[in-house]
């Protein structure tokens, strides 16, 4: 099974899915991938820039959202899917920065993907949306299908037979257990400062002074002053950067 899924290169996977799917003119970019194993079968994830994810949209066939199964993702702390900031910082390691295809006000990142995988020898693609929205972490998930096929593209689809509901949460697990993991190996070597906000949900995270922090405000105001307080704290590091950088010319 594994020789099925390297039949074709990353570059080859993307760059065929879009023309099997869409025949506009695109420019092949480098894609990042891990390999997604459980035990019936072997996923490629590759990561998408908004271009090429822009390019497949219009192809895809949506599927609910597992709601209940990332409730009891949010509660487990032996991985990190309940912090914003550890998720969004072992994604960006790990794939590069976020897209900018999300609500701004509604969220604060979005890391699309290619699901590619055969089944029986038979080659299917979906796309994945990783992003946060509100105050939670979604893997919005939708199956490729060609234009030509006669399906209802405007509702929400349950799982189709070569991607079970049951290998989904599988496929879920893994990753965010794959992150995890390596985000706790290179976390000792990460000092970047950053925060990002969520205004629907008064929401701030990201890394300071050494850690991590998700915070929730429960009023406007308390929120706003946060945020000011880490602008400030950004613009005296930077000016800090400045200061260095004439005394080292």
């Amino acid at each position: 099974m594994s020789g099925n899924c390297n039949r074709k290169s990353d570059h080859d996977l993307v760059s065929g899915t879009i023309k099997k799917y869409n025949d506009h003119e695109y420019i092949p970019i480098e894609n990042t991938s891990i390999d997604i194993k459980t035990e019936n079968n072997i996923y490629k994830l590759i990561r998408l820039n908004d271009e090429q994810y822009y390019q497949l949209h219009k192809y895809r066939v949506a599927l609910f959202e597992d709601y209940t199964h990332l409730m009891s993702l949010s509660v487990d702390k032996s991985i990190i899917y309940s912090s914003f900031s550890k998720m969004y910082t072992a994604i960006k390691l790990l794939f590069g920065e976020s897209g900018k295809y999300f609500d701004d006000w509604k969220g604060s990142f979005s890391f699309p993907f290619l699901i590619h995988f055969y089944k029986d020898e038979e080659e299917f693609e979906y796309v994945m949306n990783l992003q946060n929205v509100r105050s939670s972490i979604e893997f919005s998930i939708a199956k490729l299908i060609s234009a030509d096929v006669n399906i209802k593209r405007n509702v929400l689809h349950e799982p189709f037979e070569e991607f079970p509901k049951e290998e989904i949460r599988y496929f879920i697990n893994y990753f965010v257990g794959y992150l995890s993991g390596y985000l706790e190996s290179s976390s000792k070597y990460y000092n970047e400062f950053f925060f990002k906000t969520v205004g629907s949900n008064l929401i701030l995270f990201g890394f300071d002074d050494g850690q991590f922090f998700d915070y929730q405000y429960e009023n406007e105001e308390e929120y706003r002053k946060a945020i000011e307080e880490l602008k400030n704290k950004k613009q005296g590091r930077n000016s800090e950067s400045d200061f260095t950088d004439i005394i080292k010319d």
